[in-house]
């Protein structure tokens, strides 16, 4: 099983390739393809420019703006061209850039993605659709009306591997966490639904998570993670964005700090709020933009992860998975390979390291 978190700036997108070669591409960036996006896929997939399901997880420009560019390339999307069901829209760069070239692909036009839908992906590895417009896999509907909240909430299992990417799907207002917004609480409604699925277990959680909205405080609030305990997490983000202040510390310090401290309660209050355990690591595909006006504590950029371009997890879903990166970071508009190049293997939650010789290289 491979994921690919690949660098395209102040977007998102995400490459998932299973054990068979079933491959998934949740979200095309928000730059030209030739500047990134399509050079990756070039790179990771030569000998064969096809790719089995397109997937949008929601209609905003950074996540559909490089497809055109992934058709032009000669690119083909094999099965299906998916994205989340919601009100029509009319806007000619969604159409010109989406929908269009959706139609020149073998899987033809874009269709709602159905909530319940399960991908195999080889070797006993599936691909759940837990999410989508506030439609959730056990049956539970959210009214929701910000399209970031109809994003497509995907669950990876593979063996003792779990993992989910849901783009930029909200998690609400919490006190606990400093986060202000005014999308509604998805994430949370995702983590019982995984729960209740028994999809995941309230002991293990996740083991890889996609930290949602690039960062935003509107995601990822402390009650959402403490249901899920990831172990690893992922951000897509980019620079500049000093709109947005992605990703902000009010959303990374609870994930990895000692002592967070973002938000005005008292020692009492912080005392009843949802309990976090620090995660391994969270990666970040780039930096936020770090020159912005002052803001109030824990509203601010914070570049707390490890800043390092493209993101590569592999793993034979057993014993560990390993997190590569390749350094390559946007300097001027243009990659360079600036950042570290990383390379850490973690246990998944079934794995006991033991001390024998050669044994208990994962973390």
């Amino acid at each position: 099983m491979q994921i690919h978190y690949i660098n395209t700036g102040q977007g998102g997108s995400t490459l998932i390739i299973g054990p068979n070669g079933t491959s998934v591409l949740y979200d095309f960036g928000v730059k030209p393809g030739n500047l990134a996006l399509v050079l990756y896929l070039h790179s990771t997939l030569p000998k064969q420019k096809q790719i089995d399901y397109a997937i949008l997880s929601h209609r905003h420009k950074d996540h559909y703006f490089g497809y055109k560019d992934i058709v032009a390339a000669n690119f083909d999307v094999r099965v299906a061209n998916y994205e989340p069901d919601g009100p029509e829209s009319d806007s000619s760069l969604l159409n010109s850039n989406w929908y269009e070239p959706a139609t020149k692909t073998m899987a033809g036009k874009v269709r709602t993605i159905p909530v319940g839908l399960v991908v195999s992906l080889g070797d006993g590895a599936t691909m759940h659709v837990v999410a989508a417009n506030g439609h959730l896999l056990d049956g539970t509907r959210i009214k929701v009306k910000d399209e970031n909240d109809r994003s497509i909430a995907l669950f990876i299992n593979y063996k003792n591997f779990q993992y989910l990417i849901d783009g930029d799907l909200g998690g609400g207002t919490e006190n606990c966490s400093g986060h202000e917004t005014t999308q509604v609480d998805v994430q949370t409604f995702v983590a019982r639904t995984l729960l209740n699925s028994h999809l995941i277990t309230s002991e293990d959680g996740l083991d890889a998570m996609h930290i949602a909205h690039h960062g935003s405080e509107s995601s990822t609030p402390l009650r959402y993670v403490s249901l899920v305990k990831p172990q690893v997490g992922f951000v897509s983000v980019g620079n500049p964005n000093c709109k947005y202040r992605h990703p902000r510390r009010d959303v990374l310090s609870p994930l990895i700090e000692q002592s967070p401290r973002v938000t005005s309660l008292s020692d009492t209050q912080l005392s009843q709020c949802p309990k976090v355990e620090r995660l391994k690591a969270v990666y970040q595909t780039d930096k936020g933009s770090e020159t912005c006006n002052s803001m109030p504590l824990g509203k601010e950029t914070l570049n707390a992860g490890l800043v390092s371009g493209d993101i590569v997890l592999t793993t034979d879903g057993e014993r560990d998975f390993k997190v590569s990166t390749s350094g390559n970071l946007f300097i001027n508009g243009k990659l360079s390979s600036v950042g570290p190049k990383l390379e850490t293997i973690y246990c998944l939650d079934e794995y006991e390291p033991t001390r024998e010789k050669g044994a208990g290289t994962c973390i």
